[in-house]
């Protein structure tokens, strides 16, 4: 009776030590998965940002501008157009 109390008790602690060792483990993986989702809200925050961005500067009249003061650049006269067509041989 002795030795099966003793197996017993090694089982009751096992089981124990195995349950507080997956909580443990568990906890660290929330706790890495909140990091993770903190990370990516900021990251499409920034990405927002970004696209904000992107879409001002790529606005036709912000490119001509910057054409004109920054290159010198400007629209040519209708005359000195020439429009080039591919033959068909």
């Amino acid at each position: 009776m002795n030795k099966l109390n003793a197996i017993l008790l090694a089982l009751v602690v096992f089981c124990s030590w195995s349950v507080v060792t997956s909580q443990h483990v568990s906890r660290m993986l929330y706790s890495d998965l909140q990091k993770e989702q903190k990370s990516q809200q900021q990251l499409d925050v920034e990405y927002g940002q970004l696209m904000l961005e992107q879409g001002t500067w790529g606005a036709h009249a912000v490119i001509e501008k910057a054409a004109q003061t920054r290159l010198g650049m400007h629209t040519p006269d209708p005359r000195q157009v020439q429009v080039v067509t591919a033959g068909a041989t």
